[in-house]
Formats: C-alpha cells, sequence, structure tokens
C-alpha cells in the first residue's frame, strides 16, 4: 500500500526573490519543522511551523485534497467541522462544537473543504452554517 504523505503550512518571507509567496499555503514535503520541499516550485521553503498541516489522503468532493486543519461541510449536516488528528484513536476525524464524525462514516462525495482554521476561524465561531 502507498500513500502520499505531504504536509501544507503558511510560507515565511525570507528573502526578496520569493516575497511574492510571503503567507501563501506551500505544499510539499516536510524537511524538518521549518522548511517544505515543494516539487511544484521546485525549492525549500520557510514555513511558519504552527500553520504545519498533514494531508489526510483524502480528497473532497471538488477532488481538493483535505489536510489537517481544514474546515468543512458535510452534507446532510448544519455544522462546520474542523479535521483534526486524534491520537486516542489513531486518525484524522472531523470535530464540531457539538459532534465528532469519523471519515469512516462519510464518502468524499459528501464533504467539501470551505477553508482553513487559520484563515477562516470565524467559521467554527458559530459552529453552525
Amino acid at each position: 500500500m502507498s500513500r502520499e504523505i505531504l504536509f501544507k503550512a503558511k510560507h515565511i518571507h525570507a528573502s526578496e526573490e520569493n516575497e511574492y509567496l510571503d503567507r501563501k499555503w506551500i505544499e510539499g514535503y516536510l524537511c524538518d519543522k521549518n522548511y517544505i520541499y515543494s516539487p511544484e516550485l521546485e525549492g525549500q521553503f520557510l514555513i511558519d511551523e504552527n500553520t504545519i498541516c498533514q494531508y489526510t489522503g483524502l480528497i473532497d468532493k471538488n477532488g481538493r485534497k483535505i489536510f489537517e486543519g481544514d474546515i468543512v461541510l458535510v452534507d446532510g449536516e448544519d455544522e462546520y467541522f474542523a479535521v483534526e488528528w486524534d491520537n486516542d484513536t489513531a486518525r484524522f476525524i472531523m470535530n464540531s462544537e457539538t459532534l465528532i464524525v469519523d471519515f469512516d462514516n462519510y464518502w468524499n462525495y459528501q464533504v467539501v473543504v470551505i477553508g482553513n482554521v487559520f484563515d477562516n476561524p470565524e467559521l467554527l465561531e458559530g459552529g453552525t452554517k
């Protein structure tokens, strides 16, 4: 069995040549707690270690990769869910103010990524759509 072990994190501006990437999401392979190697951008980029999110191995109904820290909406539910790692069960879960849902309970065509906890925290404040 093979799966992609990817991460994303926000870039920290370190040099003038990549200033346009400052605070943008960089996706790729984690080199250490401060750098991600992006095959797409062909280089290592300094990142904010507080924004590191691991790829769950799943995609949403639009074909978008679902990462830890994403906020998702699930068909049939009236709440927004934050994608989190659960140490007790050693798997990714969807967590709202009132409900914890396992990804095993939904097909990818029932889930859509609508933001993330870093850029859109207000989505989780009310809890419902």
